[in-house]
């Protein structure tokens, strides 16, 4: 653990995003305002990057959801280690949000919750018990396009703003299909766009995906 830098914010999520591992300090600090536009500023051009790669037309950067979710991840990260704090405060130490969850939050705010469920693990190995687990679940569950490698229950999710953009369904599909997820694969949401992925030579690489079995998400 680590006494606090100049910038620590930005510092932790450029390590997050470039190393996949996290940086972390004796204490949660407040980010100033200048330190989270910095922040937003690098999650931009880490969006554009990515964004080389994505299919279809990619939504616009989402700047508000951006900062959300690296706050998160920063205030959860701290808290892995680090609590000072009882456990009825815990909750309120995780940032809010307030702007809708459509399309470009969901890949803005992807940028920095895809590592959640990773973190998620290491509480579990700390203490499985730990109150912050389930506010983190209730943010994936949710925000469940950052939750599709993760091991979790999610009850009618909303589909809605997958289906209504294009690029975001065809991201989802890939990502259900690279880490093997069948029950969300069998979705009518999905089945017919990754059977049509992966075509004739479904059955060899993915023998276990049957697009005639419904799931009971359905």
């Amino acid at each position: 653990m680590q006494s606090p830098p100049d910038s620590c914010f930005l510092k932790m999520i450029q390590t997050l995003r470039r190393q996949e591992g996290v940086v972390l300090y004796n204490d949660i600090l407040e980010i100033s305002s200048a330190e989270a536009e910095d922040v937003v500023a690098f999650l931009k051009e880490e969006y554009e990057r990515e964004s080389l790669d994505h299919p279809h037309t990619t939504p616009s950067f989402h700047p508000h959801a951006a900062r959300w979710a690296a706050q998160t991840v920063y205030v959860a990260a701290q808290l892995i280690l680090y609590r000072k704090h009882e456990e009825k405060d815990v909750p309120s130490l995780l940032p809010t949000f307030s702007f809708t969850p459509d399309a470009a939050a969901i890949l803005s705010a992807d940028l920095c919750l895809r590592f959640l469920p990773d973190m998620i693990v290491q509480l579990k190995i700390i203490d499985t018990n730990d109150p912050l687990i389930p506010l983190l679940e209730s943010i994936l569950k949710q925000w469940h396009f950052s939750a599709v490698r993760h091991n979790l229950a999610v009850d009618q999710p909303d589909f809605a703003p997958v289906v209504a953009d294009v690029c975001l369904h065809q991201l989802y599909c890939q990502r259900i299909v690279d880490h093997r997820k069948l029950l969300l694969a069998q979705h009518p949401v999905f089945r017919e766009a990754i059977a049509a992925q992966m075509g004739m030579y479904g059955p060899e690489f993915w023998n276990e995906f049957r697009t005639d079995t419904l799931s009971s998400l359905a």
